[in-house]
């Protein structure tokens, strides 16, 4: 059986579009798979929360610690240095914990850049806490600036016992171009 070539035409500039928009669909819906699932933790980046949930009192150093440890990626093209202050850091859940990022513009021009945190393991994301991140903002930087960028956390004590190490990553992108097309 022989397809007429106009029908053919017709067919696969509609197989086209059906994939170009199924590509789009995708994000939506691996936003939507991982919250249901945990999976790739995912975590919340539209602000800090509240400090009611914080446990107030001092934690007991006797209890449980967590290592947590703490890594960078940036996009090839991103010219800059991006690097932990702490690899690792132990942490007591419950406990407010400090470290910071540093951040410095290689490039002879302004740059904007965007941090994306994820969370290693993924069921981790639901007890992993920031009251203050570098990542609720664009960051923009003048050439040649360096930053030190403050990241302020807990994890709350319902963590998993099973739980003993767990890896916060934040990757880098550049969103100059992104910006300026904004305003």
């Amino acid at each position: 059986m022989r397809i007429p070539q106009k029908k053919l035409i017709f067919l696969l500039c509609g197989a086209t579009v059906v994939m170009f928009g199924f590509s789009f669909a995708l994000v939506p819906l691996y936003t939507v798979f991982c919250k249901v699932t945990g999976l790739n933790g995912k975590v919340d980046i539209d602000g800090p929360i509240s400090l009611s949930r914080y446990r107030s009192e001092k934690p007991d150093t006797t209890l449980r610690r967590v290592t947590v440890e703490f890594d960078t990626n940036r996009n090839q093209q991103i010219n800059c240095e991006f690097t932990p202050n702490h690899t690792a850091l132990q942490v007591v859940p419950g406990e407010l914990t400090h470290t910071s990022y540093h951040i410095k513009n290689l490039s002879p021009k302004k740059m904007t850049v965007q941090a994306i945190p994820s969370i290693s393991p993924g069921i981790v994301a639901k007890h992993f806490q920031k009251l203050e991140c570098f990542c609720f903002s664009q960051q923009t930087l003048e050439p040649g600036q360096a930053l030190d960028l403050p990241l302020r956390f807990w994890l709350e004590t319902e963590l998993p016992n099973d739980v003993h190490r767990l890896t916060l990553s934040y990757t880098l992108f550049d969103v100059t171009n992104t910006k300026e097309n904004d305003t």
